[in-house]
C-alpha cells in the first residue's frame, strides 16, 4: 500500500493512497483529518484487538464506516451501505468496483498507516 501525505492549498492535511486503497485516503483526509483524539482512540482499539481483548471495533463518521477485526481493517462509504448490505458487498459476484467507496487491508498495515499519519500531523 503506497501513500503520500501533504498539506493542500488550504493547508489541510491530505492523504493519497494507491489504487485499491483510495478510500483510506479519503477517510484519513475527510473523516479523521487532524482529530488526534479520535486517532488515539482507534490506535487503542487496535491494541486491544491485537491483545485479544476485543473481537472487532467500528467507528462511524459522517461519510465512512471503519470496521476493524483482529486481522483486517476496512472503510466503506455510508452511501454504499445504503445501497447494499454488508453481505452483498462481501459477495464475490458483486459486479462493480469503486475504489473511492471501499478499501480493505491487514490490521498491521492499517496500524502503520495511522502511526505515519499521526507523525505527519
Amino acid at each position: 500500500m503506497d501513500y503520500r501525505f501533504f498539506y493542500n492549498e488550504r493547508q489541510i492535511p491530505t492523504a493519497r493512497l494507491s489504487m485499491d486503497h483510495e478510500a483510506f485516503g479519503l477517510w484519513l483526509s475527510d473523516e479523521l483529518g487532524n482529530n488526534k483524539e479520535q486517532l488515539d482512540v482507534i490506535l487503542q482499539a487496535i491494541g486491544q484487538l491485537e491483545a485479544g481483548a476485543q473481537r472487532e471495533y467500528q467507528w462511524q463518521g459522517r461519510d465512512f464506516l471503519l470496521h476493524l477485526t483482529r486481522e483486517d481493517a476496512e472503510v466503506t462509504a455510508l452511501t454504499l451501505l445504503q445501497e447494499y448490505s454488508l453481505e452483498e458487498l462481501e459477495g464475490e459476484d458483486l459486479d462493480f468496483y469503486d475504489s473511492e467507496s471501499r478499501a480493505a487491508c491487514g490490521l498491521e498495515d492499517f496500524k502503520d498507516l495511522l502511526i505515519e499519519w499521526r507523525d505527519f500531523l
